[in-house]
């Protein structure tokens, strides 16, 4: 513990304070990107009893098949966080708490584990606080701003908590390893996500470096490495025993999107480059990046990759030498064994994200920090004798961690918005085609479609085949009354990719457009057979079939809408709610059922005296009885209790010039 506590104890609760301030802007941030099919079109998340079916049933995790993986950790997460917000839709709000307040954990489980590691190596009174600013390093790193900002990355940040718990657990109790109780959390851990599994590898070099206190150079005493192996068993046996089981739950559908491994491979070692410089210099961080492959082992990316990799692991080999400076080596080691899920043997669609480096960078704050710190200690007779060099040190962490203040709070503007973001994305990853068609989708719902078509024809140059882009034209091509170009859009999208139940989902909205019924549910039941679940189809599917706008003949009409108004009026009488009368109001009002609109208002009053819709609906009704005198009652009392509805006021003045036989 901290020689001096209370010191110690305000620093902890100003990181605290802190963290919390760099990331207030944050809370209301939107969904974004795989959020919409893993959470927002993800029916088995808005009811908290599915989650039994999330361990049994891979298909859970995501509308969009080549999505569905095996995380049932977080769709749980998800459903619980829909299950707070209590309104059956999912606000981003909630989760956005949620994850917030297990990255305060996080945190206080990284600095147990960072000042434990940090004693093996050299026990002084300064480790507290070395570990302590170790923790706000990371806490308060603009990088990690990508990971806490988007939604479904809880799985990276979540996952890491998990890992930390286990470590801690493990490291802490050496005693009770016996009992393996250090399993519990990695289980956990691996649910949310994959690589949780790295913290088998984790363990043993932390066993080898500093229970052993062995260096590098001895890493071939075969002896002791039997040992440490038969220490960490238990979680490398569990780590191969739950990827299995993943494997063997994850729907054929799915697909990571990479194809070519040894060019995935030569790309890492340049990607592995792009995260050290975005840890030291955090300036190009982008939402989804632009990188391709690198094909050949003799390109100068790849070439630099390779020399950086190897010149890190000979520091990592050099401080390993003296057990004061292995927390270095344990640092740059875990930073590369955190990459192994992500940047190795299996290639993803995408060459990297930023939001993947959340779980190594905790490696690489242990090296910098604590490398530092060696360095300090050198010459710490000289600093501390001058003043003017000690104030120096203390105003570079101070500036330090407040310029990664500023770029949280950044990144989190640049969150807070579609437009910011993909605008962000398009300047920062020029050649990404999803980036470019997905500021373009923005500018088309502002009502820019000139704007969206140009974005969309830059993203078709950059990838042309990708089918997503011919979805949104298809849907540009809607809306500006070209149903021809239109239906040649979706037609190639789904030529291009014809398991995308988005595609069905747009394509269907253009023939209702068109009139063309029967095709529009044919085509939403093809992409239900992709996706039974997905919460647009079956919406607009339920739509298509109860809609009275959409049947043909006037006596299907009437009996729609004579069933609707009975399931909605022994709604109202069972479970009496003003929305629910209001609502009855309202369809009594789209059928000419004036009175009876008054009425189920009137219900509706009775609840909630205060009610400004209720009143302006019976308004409404009176004013197409022309009964003024009664409209301008209840127009005025609407007006009385929200002066700031419009809709209250143009309904009374409606009433008022109806009295003057104005109308």
């Amino acid at each position: 513990m901290a020689k001096n506590r209370g010191l110690f104890y305000v620093l902890s609760l100003l990181l605290v304070g802190l963290v919390c301030f760099a990331y207030w802007n944050h809370f209301h941030n939107p969904f974004h990107f795989d959020d919409e099919h893993t959470i927002v079109t993800n029916y088995w998340i808005r009811d908290i009893k599915n989650i039994p079916h999330f361990f049994t049933d891979a298909t859970t995790f995501s509308s969009l098949p080549a999505n569905q993986a095996w995380r049932p950790g977080i769709s749980t997460l998800d459903a619980i966080d829909c299950w707070i917000g209590g309104k059956g839709e999912p606000m981003p709000f909630y989760y956005h708490v949620h994850i917030f307040i297990d990255f305060l954990i996080l945190g206080i489980f990284m600095y147990l584990f960072v000042v434990k590691v940090y004693d093996f190596a050299f026990k002084n009174e300064l480790n507290p606080y070395i570990a302590l600013l170790t923790t706000a390093v990371f806490m308060l790193h603009t990088g990690n701003a990508e990971t806490i900002n988007y939604i479904i990355s809880r799985s990276d940040s979540d996952s890491t908590l998990m890992i930390l718990i286990t470590l801690c657990v493990f490291v802490y109790y050496p005693n009770l390893r016996k009992y393996l109780l250090y399993l519990i959390p990695m289980f956990i851990g691996f649910m949310i996500k994959e690589p949780t599994v790295m913290v088998g590898p984790i363990a043993f070099l932390f066993i080898f470096l500093f229970e052993e206190n062995m260096s590098l150079k001895q890493s071939f005493d075969i002896k002791k490495d039997l040992k440490i192996l038969l220490a960490v068993l238990p979680m490398l046996l569990l780590a191969v025993g739950l990827f299995w089981f993943s494997q063997a739950q994850t729907p054929d559908m799915h697909t990571l999107g990479g194809s070519d491994r040894w060019a995935y491979m030569k790309t890492e070692l340049f990607v592995m480059v792009h995260y050290v410089n975005n840890f030291f210099f955090p300036f190009n961080l982008s939402a989804d990046t632009d990188w391709g492959l690198i094909t050949s082992i003799f390109d100068d990316r790849a070439i630099i990759g390779i020399c950086f990799i190897i010149s890190t692991l000979y520091m990592a080999y050099l401080a390993s030498l003296d057990i004061k400076s292995r927390p270095i080596t344990f640092g740059i080691l875990w930073f590369y064994l955190a990459l192994v899920p992500t940047s190795s043997v299996v290639p993803f669609s995408e060459v990297l994200n930023d939001h993947r480096v959340f779980f190594p960078y905790i490696g690489l704050c242990m090296a910098t920090v604590w490398a530092l710190f060696l360095l300090y200690k050198k010459y710490e007779s000289q600093v501390t004798s001058n003043l003017l060099l000690k104030s120096g040190i203390y105003l570079f962490i101070v500036l330090f961690l407040g310029a990664h203040i500023y770029g949280v709070r950044e990144r989190c503007k640049v969150w807070s918005d579609e437009a910011l973001l993909w605008k962000d994305v398009t300047v920062k990853s020029p050649h990404n085609g999803r980036g470019l068609m997905n500021y373009g989708l923005v500018l088309m719902g502002k009502g820019d479609y000139s704007g969206a078509l140009e974005y969309y024809n830059k993203a078709k140059q950059e990838w042309p085949y990708y089918s997503y882009i011919y979805v949104n034209l298809g849907v540009l091509d809607n809306v500006m009354g070209k149903p021809v170009e239109s239906e040649q859009s979706f037609k190639y999208a789904l030529q291009l990719n014809a398991q995308n139940p988005n595609c069905y989902f747009y394509y269907a909205i253009m023939l209702k457009n068109q009139g063309r019924i029967d095709e529009a549910k044919a085509m939403v039941q093809k992409g239900l057979v992709l996706s039974p679940h997905h919460i647009d189809l079956l919406r607009f599917l339920d739509d298509l079939n109860t809609n009275p706008a959409y049947v043909k003949s006037a006596e299907e009409r009437a009996i729609l809408v004579k069933k609707k108004l009975e399931g909605m009026e022994a709604k109202a009488k069972e479970n009496p709610t003003p929305e629910g009368y209001l609502n009855l109001s309202l369809e009594y009002y789209n059928q000419g059922r004036y009175l009876d609109c008054v009425h189920a208002a009137e219900e509706a009053v009775k609840i909630k005296p205060d009610y400004d819709l209720a009143y302006n609906n019976i308004c409404s009704a009176y004013n197409a009885l022309h009964d003024w005198d009664n409209a301008i009652a209840a127009g005025k009392k609407a007006v009385e209790l929200n002066p700031n509805s419009q809709l209250a006021k143009n309904n009374l003045q409606v009433s008022l010039d109806g009295k003057k036989g104005k109308l």
